[in-house]
């Protein structure tokens, strides 16, 4: 990837658009562009962090170890999200890992130019604003799982992942690729049975359908858990 090109996909991250040319040259004359598979995992929960990332193409899911070996999503992230700015903020180990949930392509942010970055008052502003709404979603989450029964889990659930790319004004929002049972599960904190059953009981009422490629929800029933979640 050339330097331009770079250039030009860190300005499409909100974090990224003001930076003043020199600035923004700079980081992406030292950033790196790197491709991860499907299930690839990025960076390793306890492992020392040196950088951070930007993602600009597919998804990634952030992830944390659990007592049987498994793992539990915190979070499903899109493009022009940054990741694993927190490490490089509290110099310490990675608090969760990062897992490549399809093809994904990445740009690499290295600890130095981050730390030039911060010399921005534009972007340190955009940053505290970052971390918040990353510890304010972390804080729904536990919420969720804590406060609600299994379906009420899972309809949270689809609707957090159907958020962060879709507007509230339409009757039906379309998730295509449909979340797989398995992410379900792992965002809820529920077995792949549990999630199955909820669906379908969702499917009964109405607030959704879906065939063998996507998932439909009827946004008036969801309205109490789509709300906008802030980038």
């Amino acid at each position: 990837m050339k330097r331009p090109v770079t250039e030009q996909l860190l300005r499409l991250a909100p974090l990224f658009a003001d930076l003043p040319p020199a600035l923004l040259g700079n980081v992406a004359g030292n950033a790196r562009p790197i491709f991860r598979a499907k299930g690839a995992r990025i960076f390793e929960e306890g492992s020392v962090a040196d950088c951070c990332y930007l993602l600009t193409d597919g998804r990634v899911k952030v992830v944390l170890a659990d007592t049987a070996d498994g793992q539990i999503t915190l979070n499903v992230l899109d493009p022009l999200c940054l990741i694993g700015e927190v490490s490089l903020l509290d110099n310490l180990p990675r608090s969760a890992g990062l897992i490549a949930m399809e093809d994904s392509q990445l740009v690499q942010i290295g600890r130095t130019s981050f730390l030039e970055l911060r010399n921005n008052r534009s972007f340190e502003d955009k940053l505290v604003v970052h971390v918040a709404a990353t510890l304010r979603r972390a804080t729904e989450q536990l919420r969720a799982i804590y406060t609600f029964d299994s379906m009420e889990r899972v309809a949270w659930c689809v609707a957090r992942l159907a958020c962060p790319t879709n507007g509230l004004d339409a009757r039906e929002i379309v998730m295509c690729p449909k979340p797989t049972h398995h992410d379900l599960a792992e965002m809820t904190g529920c077995t792949r049975e549990t999630v199955s059953r909820a669906l379908l009981r969702l499917r009964r009422l109405g607030w959704v359908r879906w065939d063998t490629t996507s998932l439909t929800l009827d946004v008036k029933s969801f309205r109490r858990y789509l709300q906008p979640i802030p980038h």
